[in-house]
This record gives structure tokens, C-alpha cells and sequence, in this order.
């Protein structure tokens, strides 16, 4: 009798033991499945927070890069219209050192024209003074 008796406890212990190691490993199991889920978690907030600071970092970029294309195409327009004011001044100086030249040119063969005049009224002058 004591040898089943001695077999029944030892019946009791192996389930026992065996409860005991399948709750050792459903903790583990669970114990495993947490650290995965947690470095899940990390990895995923790791990537969130970098793409979105590389997000507004190119979105900064992008708005400062728009202010300096305005603010050069405002330049290059005022640097235009400058331009276009300098080529008028040099045309209107152009036609009026043209015309300038023109008119030097008339005013010398109006003098010419005169001092011709001029001598020949000399010439007259002495014919009459030397007249009686």
C-alpha cells in the first residue's frame, strides 16, 4: 500500500510540476511578447519623430527658399526697370548728341555764310570809301 501510495504522490507532484512549467512558460511567453511589443513601440516612435522633424525641416527649407525667389525675382524686376531707364537715357542721349552735331554743323555754315557776307560788305565798304 505504500508503494501506491507512494506512487499517487508522485502522480500529484509530476502534474504539478508540469502546472507549474507550463505557467513558467506562458510567463515567458508573455514576458517575451511585452519586450517585443515595447521595442515595437520604440522603433515605430523612433521613426514617427524622425520623419516628422525631416518633414519640417524641408518644409522650413522650402518656405525660406520661396522668400529669397521672391525676394530676388523683386531685385531682378527693380534691376529691369533700371536697365530699361539707362538704355532710354542713352538713347535720348544719343539723338541729342545727334542732333547736337547736326546743329553745330548748320551753325558753322551759318557763320561761314556770314563772314562771307561779311568780307564782301568790307569789300563794299572800301569801294564806297574810296570813292569820292
Amino acid at each position: 500500500m505504500n508503494n501506491m501510495r507512494y506512487e499517487q504522490d508522485e502522480i500529484k507532484h509530476k502534474k504539478s510540476r508540469t502546472k507549474k512549467n507550463n505557467e513558467n512558460t506562458w510567463k515567458k511567453v508573455l514576458a517575451y511578447a511585452a519586450a517585443a511589443a515595447l521595442w515595437g513601440g520604440l522603433v515605430f516612435g523612433g521613426y514617427y519623430y524622425a520623419k516628422q522633424y525631416l518633414d519640417r525641416s524641408i518644409r522650413d527649407v522650402q518656405e525660406t527658399n520661396a522668400m529669397n525667389i521672391k525676394r530676388l525675382e523683386t531685385r531682378l524686376e527693380n534691376l529691369t526697370a533700371e536697365m530699361t531707364e539707362v538704355k532710354k537715357a542713352l538713347k535720348e542721349a544719343d539723338q541729342t548728341l545727334s542732333s547736337s552735331d547736326t546743329t553745330q554743323r548748320e551753325l558753322n555754315e551759318k557763320i561761314n555764310k556770314l563772314n562771307n557776307q561779311l568780307q564782301e560788305l568790307e569789300k563794299s565798304l572800301k569801294i564806297l570809301k574810296e570813292a569820292p
